[in-house]
């Protein structure tokens, strides 16, 4: 993860400040939790265990049935997204394998699966069950879930894609925690 980021609180334009060709954006909540936690791991070398935080996220939801991605995209009229939902799924889930031994990493994962799922429920869901148009879902999912995750989180690991962000919402989906359909 790169280090070295500035951020200012202060609005200018439209929430951002520029200088030059160099714009530097108002940082959000989950910018400013990514940037604690990094900064706790620099300074702390003895961080609190958050595998059993992560484990709520990558074991399936205790309360509803497990039918996996496939279906739950089924279910939700969404077979169009399973093709790459499938691959997205698979390249975050290999991205948790490879970092368990960072704690760092897995703190991080946390923070934006909890912002997932919550933007999801709280922004997605309700236009599921209003039968809103699959385009307007998937510009709901890309403008309140994808692009604030992965702004919060490309300064600190440049590494970490939109794709691999939409990965976690279709690993999230495939442990049954995301409800793509109208029940529930």
């Amino acid at each position: 993860m790169s280090k070295g980021v500035s951020y200012q609180d202060s609005a200018s334009h439209n929430g951002h400040n520029y200088f030059g060709d160099v714009v530097m954006a108002k940082a959000n909540a989950l910018e400013k939790t990514i940037k604690k936690i990094l900064t706790a791991a620099e300074e702390n070398q003895e961080l609190v265990d958050i595998i059993e935080e992560l484990t709520e996220y990558v074991t399936a939801h205790p309360c509803r049935e497990i039918i996996g991605l496939e279906n739950k995209l089924k279910n939700g009229g969404r077979e169009d997204l399973l093709g790459n939902a499938i691959r997205y799924k698979s390249r975050f889930a290999r991205r948790v394998c490879k970092s368990q031994m960072s704690l760092t990493e897995q703190k991080v994962f946390v923070q934006i699966l909890s912002h997932i799922l919550v933007s999801f429920d709280m922004f997605v869901r309700p236009r599921i069950r209003e039968k809103a148009p699959a385009s307007e879902v998937d510009a709901i999912v890309f403008d309140r879930i994808i692009e604030p995750a992965h702004s919060a989180i490309i300064e600190f690991d440049d590494e970490v894609t939109k794709e691999l962000i939409l990965g976690m919402l279709f690993f999230l989906t495939g442990k049954c925690h995301l409800v793509w359909d109208e029940t529930c």
